[in-house]
């Protein structure tokens, strides 16, 4: 409804002023002459200017030289033409001097409109605050370029980013060593610079470019800045964003297999040489062809996870820009889904690395004495639910199972990703049968299987009716990424993951399959000489809890974004928060006469690491509680006793409540 003066005949003054001041925006009225009418109590807290100091006053009167261009012409449009214009912050995010109610400045969205009609032409301003869904946007875009980062640098082969081009727009550390150059100048060379007989490049270019799929890695022959020569795999992969064609090129290192393959040959044509001697650069260069393998699988693994990465960033990327163009719509209604759609594909992310860690043995596991059959009847439910009612399923349990020490959420994982599999082979229905056994391994089954002690084990056996496996299979199930599933419908790193678990728990996979015939997986773990620990109960969503007067904690932690997080989180909790970015600045505060309630530090930090850092500061405060924050850690640290009483670990990625949580139980000595 329009605003006319005829109006407020009508309807009761003092209710139109208190809807004028209660809503949660802000409202100038101005009138013909661009003179303030009114505003709302909203405009008088955000302006600092109260609504009678303002009453027939220009704005560039109350705010001289501080009022946007921009805003001034919507005003003279809608007073002389009667238009309606919205001006956004993405263009200007300060059209006028405004603060929020902690001082900093206020980004806002305004919209001018007409109110009434001539000659009685009036202008309304709405002004909108967007601070917080601004800086929201900013620290999800942070963050998830810090893990894509983390995972780009840390990465052993070359990573390439090149435009449509062929220009180098981003490149990784491991470029920099490989090819001879300081980063900074990669960027801007054309790849071809980089090759010595760039025509096998060209052909792959060309291929990628119009969008084939990336096929088997090529051979090319790298030239590096002084000149020698490397001989390098490479694989590459087309992506977009926004309109945008970029390629990523992985290239890792084969000198050491072709080295290898070169000494094999050499070796053929000496075979009547003398036996002692043939038998010493053969174990050799089969140690350096076995060693040059070992790097190819990784360099596999790297492409697989950039390929990943890359699609999972498109969701996030994509999710962020049109929270980006909605705000800056101000249409703010469906925000929420797409700030949900970014948050999915970043914990699909932190899956995806957590299941790579397991097959590396390196996500930190914590083990606990388990009886499996309480564990998979615990899952019965859930189990059901997965295999759906086209496939039966039967639990069968050993009386008197053995204990067993390894993570029970780690094992349900595992027990989960073999009954999904199972289901999958069984397309037109079947049975799945879980069972478990006490198993005694001796020694000549040892011997004839890698890396499997001989001893007594709980055994837990998955079996299902379905298509089965040739051999040629069975031999690659547990490779990474490898996966007979079409294009899209598995990653390939479920049996990984499951291979990964057991021989980081100290067990053993065994797979049996024939064609038609079906499948039996059975994953070993070690019996425990204990009681199994009863589960506890889940806990209430209460309030996360809050710091008591004085409770002081340090946080050491080299990844701004990271850091600054856990500090807000504890200044929000009421804790006084310390903050240090790396080891040495950390022991600083923690030697001098600083109270200190608990130190929560990174594992990987460079110069001292978390560990060092809490051995140095238990020196002088031996009763010190410690956080450990890590990414992954391997498991001998866990068994080797590398948290001592008073320690705990948390894993990155964590939720905030999680770690309020976590930081509360620890000081108060409960977990």
């Amino acid at each position: 409804m329009a605003w006319h003066p005829d109006h407020m005949h009508q309807l009761d003054d003092k209710l139109l002023l208190t809807v004028f001041d209660a809503v949660d925006t802000g409202l100038i009225v101005l009138d013909g002459s661009m003179r303030v009418v009114a505003w709302n109590a909203w405009f008088a807290s955000a302006s600092g200017v109260s609504c009678q100091e303002a009453t027939g006053r220009q704005l560039d009167e109350l705010f001289p030289g501080a009022v946007s261009p921009r805003l001034k012409s919507a005003i003279t449009d809608t007073l002389e033409a009667g238009s309606s214009r919205l001006l956004t912050h993405s263009l200007h995010p300060f059209l006028l001097p405004l603060q929020t109610r902690s001082g900093k400045q206020l980004i806002h969205n305004v919209s001018v409109r007409p109110l009434g009609t001539p000659p009685d032409l009036r202008c309304l301003v709405q002004i909108v605050d967007v601070t917080v869904a601004v800086q929201r946007e900013q620290v999800l875009r942070e963050r998830q370029n810090a893990r894509y980062d983390a995972v780009v640098n840390s990465a052993p082969d070359a990573i390439l980013t090149l435009d449509a081009q062929g220009v180098i727009q981003l490149a990784n550390p491991a470029a920099a060593r490989e090819f001879g150059y300081a980063l900074r100048e990669l960027i801007g060379l054309e790849m071809t610079a980089l090759l010595n007989v760039p025509e096998a490049w060209n052909v792959l270019w060309t291929s990628v470019l119009a969008g084939n799929v990336m096929h088997r890695p090529l051979q090319v022959t790298a030239k590096r800045r002084d000149g020698s020569i490397s001989f390098m795999e490479v694989s590459a992969a087309r992506w977009q964003s926004d309109t945008r064609v970029f390629v990523t090129a992985i290239l890792r290192d084969v000198n050491e297999r072709r080295a290898a393959e070169e000494a094999l040959r050499h070796l053929n044509q000496t075979l009547e040489e003398r036996v002692e001697e043939r038998t010493q650069e053969l174990l050799r260069a089969e140690e350096q062809l076995r060693q040059a393998q070992k790097m190819e699988a990784v360099g596999q693994l790297t492409g697989g996870i950039a390929h990943d990465f890359n699609n999972l960033l498109a969701g996030i990327v994509g999710s962020l820009d049109l929270m980006q163009t909605r705000i800056a719509q101000g249409r703010t209604e469906h925000v929420g889904r797409y700030a949900k759609a970014a948050m999915n594909s970043a914990q699909r992310a932190a899956a995806l690395t957590h299941r790579l860690l397991a097959f590396a043995r390196r996500q930190p596991l914590d083990p606990k004495p388990v009886n499996a059959n309480q564990l998979i009847a615990s899952m019965e439910d859930l189990l059901r639910r997965t295999i759906g009612p086209l496939h039966a399923l039967e639990i069968v349990n050993a009386g008197g199972l053995w204990t067993t020490l390894c993570d029970p959420n780690q094992l349900e994982s595992a027990i989960l990703n073999l009954a999904i599999n199972a289901r999958d082979a069984m397309p037109d229905g079947g049975k799945l049968t879980i069972e478990t056994a006490n198993a005694s391994l001796d020694d000549a089954y040892a011997a004839a299987h890698l890396d499997v002690a001989p001893g007594q084990y709980a055994a837990i056996c998955i079996t299902d009716t379905g298509t089965g496996m040739p051999p040629d299979l069975i031999e690659r199930v547990f490779e990474p990424f490898f996966t007979t599933k079409p294009i899209g419908q598995g990653t390939g790193l479920g049996l990984s993951m499951v291979y990964g678990f057991a021989k980081q728990s100290e067990g053993h996979v065994k797979i049996y399959s024939e064609e038609g015939q079906g499948t039996t997986i059975r994953i070993y773990l070690p019996r425990h000489r204990g009681a199994a620990q009863e589960e506890p109960s889940p806990a209430s969503h209460a309030e996360v809890p809050r710091a008591e007067a004085g409770e002081t904690v340090l946080v050491v932690e080299d990844e701004p974004v990271i850091r600054n997080l856990i500090v807000e989180v504890l200044q929000d909790l009421g804790y006084r928060a310390l903050e240090a970015p790396d080891g040495p600045a950390g022991l600083k505060i923690l030697q001098s006469r600083q109270h200190i309630d608990l130190l929560v530090t990174d594992v990987g930090l460079p110069g001292i690491n978390g560990r060092q850092l809490a051995d140095a500061a238990r020196e002088t405060r031996p009763h010190l509680k410690v956080l450990f924050i890590t990414g992954y850690a391997e498991n001998a640290t866990l068994a080797n006793g590398f948290l001592n009483p008073g320690m705990e670990m948390i894993t990155k990625p964590f939720a905030v409540e999680a770690l309020a949580n976590r930081i509360r139980n620890i000081i108060q000595g409960t977990r």
